[in-house]
């Protein structure tokens, strides 16, 4: 169990993605007419669990999947991972432990972040996409959709 000494009861709960920008820092292009399907959820208890799904996927044509689409359908997984989380300041950092990529699997990954209300902005570290060596940085602005309540605080015997 990871320790909530750094917890902050404000990022808890599961959030729905609004808004979503890529910013390369070899140019300063922004493109922002992207909006994948996505959710994240952080626990009071230190858990995490985020998916992203690229925007108008397409279901398979039947109950058995060809090879195009389980291919399709795989290259559309813009990131799914989980494990849990610590905050310092403005940083939360995913130590993850399970991932749709397995390069992820065992890294931490670090987001700056802020909440407003029942919004929540996330800024990504410097990345690539895997597709080419161009580094960017995400800004990803969720809404919260259900509120998580703080872990009561247990009496000592």
């Amino acid at each position: 169990m990871p320790s909530t000494t750094a917890m902050n009861d404000d990022i808890c709960g599961v959030w729905k993605l609004k808004a979503y920008s890529r910013r390369f820092l070899d140019t300063g292009e922004v493109l922002s007419n992207m909006l994948p399907h996505a959710y994240i959820l952080y626990t009071p208890g230190g858990f995490m669990m985020s998916v992203t799904v690229e925007e108008n996927r397409q279901p398979p044509a039947g109950a058995v999947l060809t090879d195009a689409e389980r291919l399709r359908l795989f290259n559309s997984i813009v990131s799914a991972y989980a494990g849990t989380y610590a905050i310092a300041g403005n940083v939360v950092t995913h130590a993850v432990e399970l991932s749709w990529n397995e390069a992820w699997t065992g890294t931490r990954q670090e987001r700056f972040f802020s909440v407003q209300g029942d919004r929540l902005t996330l800024e990504t570290t410097p990345r690539t996409s895997g597709r080419d060596s161009r580094e960017f940085i995400n800004t990803l602005t969720w809404e919260r959709v259900e509120a998580l309540p703080a872990m009561p605080v247990m009496a000592k015997p």
